[in-house]
């Protein structure tokens, strides 16, 4: 069983407050007290989560090679990302003969970690047209609105600037990546 510190309690608690406050608008006796039992359930329930391990040491030990300051170049990247797929989704859908290819990508990756993993999951999933619908292992899997058939590579920036936040070289990051046209290859 982990120790509490109790002046993290008190910090975290008076920042999801101030949090609380701020996005509800109102100061009066109802609101502030639903804050405050709102405040104490997210802690209690968060409290009971500490006492969970969702790694091994050995995952632990790679996360440190994570370089805090490449998040400076990683959200501009994402937003980026996000700019553009949103106007090939809009083009997608505004053209004549909707050139719309739905198919579901399979790739593997080595990102070091599962924290890595689900980070570039959940980067990959806020780009419009695209949804990781799966990470298990070393796999992940992901629906995308357009794919070529005769496309050899998959663009895979995002995976790469998310290697590059752990310090990998980006030629070693995918692997195996497929088109998946049937249920059987799943």
């Amino acid at each position: 069983m982990k120790r509490i510190n109790p002046r993290n309690i008190v910090l975290h608690f008076c920042l999801m407050m101030t949090f609380w406050l701020i996005l509800s608008g109102y100061y009066d006796i109802f609101h502030i007290s639903l804050g405050v039992i709102s405040v104490i359930a997210v802690l209690w329930f968060n409290a009971k989560l500490r006492n969970y391990v969702f790694y091994d040491e050995d995952e632990q030990h790679k996360s440190k090679n994570f370089r805090l300051f490449r998040l400076f170049y990683f959200f501009p990247f994402l937003i980026w990302e996000i700019i553009s797929s949103s106007f090939k989704v809009a083009y997608l859908i505004i053209h004549p003969k909707l050139p719309i290819k739905v198919g579901i990508i399979k790739f593997r990756t080595n990102l070091p970690n599962m924290v890595a993993k689900v980070l570039l999951a959940n980067s990959i999933t806020l780009t419009p047209g695209t949804v990781a619908l799966q990470i298990e292992g070393e796999e992940l899997i992901i629906h995308t609105l357009t794919f070529e058939k005769d496309e050899a590579h998959i663009d895979h920036s995002l995976t790469e600037e998310v290697a590059k936040l752990y310090g990998l070289s980006e030629e070693t990051v995918v692997s195996h990546e497929e088109i998946i046209s049937s249920e059987d290859q799943l």
